[in-house]
C-alpha cells in the first residue's frame, strides 16, 4: 500500500502562524481561525484548531482571541497577581456550595481556567458560560474563604 503524500506542513509552523495572525486580526471565533490559517496555506480541521488555541495559551477575551500573557495589557488589569482574575466584575454568594462570578463578555472561560489552575481543594469546580462562572464548594465556611480569596486576587493585594 502506498501512502498518499502528505500536503500538511509542520504543527509549529501552524502555531507560529496563528500567533501573528491573534495578534494581526481580530479572530473571534474557531471558524475564522480555520479561514484566517487557510488563508495563509495552513488548512486544517476544527480539532487541531482547538488543541493549538489550548497549548499556545490563547484565550477569547472581550469577544477574541489572545495570548494569555498579553492579558496584563488589557484595560482594568493591574499589577500583581494573574490578569485574568481582574476580569471578575462581580461575587455573589449563592446557598451554602454555590459562588457565582460575572465578568465581561467573553471573559468568563479565561477567569475559569485560571481559577482551574490555582484550585484550592475548598473549589470542586467550576462551569463558564460567557459572562457567567458558577463556582461549587464543599461547605460554607469554604465559601467565605473562597470570596475572600477571589476578592483579593481581583484587587491584586
Amino acid at each position: 500500500m502506498v501512502k498518499p503524500i502528505s500536503h500538511s506542513r509542520p504543527k509549529q509552523d501552524r502555531q507560529r502562524a496563528l500567533l501573528r495572525l491573534v495578534r494581526e486580526q481580530r479572530l473571534t471565533d474557531q471558524r475564522g481561525v480555520l479561514h484566517a490559517l487557510s488563508e495563509v496555506g495552513f488548512p486544517t480541521t476544527q480539532a487541531s484548531i482547538s488543541r493549538d488555541l489550548r497549548e499556545l495559551g490563547l484565550v477569547k477575551v472581550a469577544g477574541r482571541y489572545r495570548r494569555v500573557e498579553d492579558l496584563s495589557q488589557a484595560p482594568g488589569a493591574s499589577g500583581g497577581g494573574e490578569p485574568a482574575f481582574h476580569m471578575i466584575r462581580r461575587i455573589h454568594p449563592v446557598g451554602a456550595n454555590l459562588i457565582v462570578l460575572h465578568t465581561g463578555v467573553g471573559e468568563a472561560g479565561t477567569v475559569a481556567a485560571a481559577i482551574d489552575r490555582r484550585a484550592a481543594g475548598e473549589i470542586v469546580g467550576t462551569i463558564a458560560g460567557d459572562d457567567t462562572i458558577f463556582l461549587a464548594v464543599r461547605s460554607r465556611s469554604e465559601q467565605g474563604w473562597v470570596v475572600g480569596l477571589l476578592k483579593k486576587l481581583m484587587t491584586g493585594t
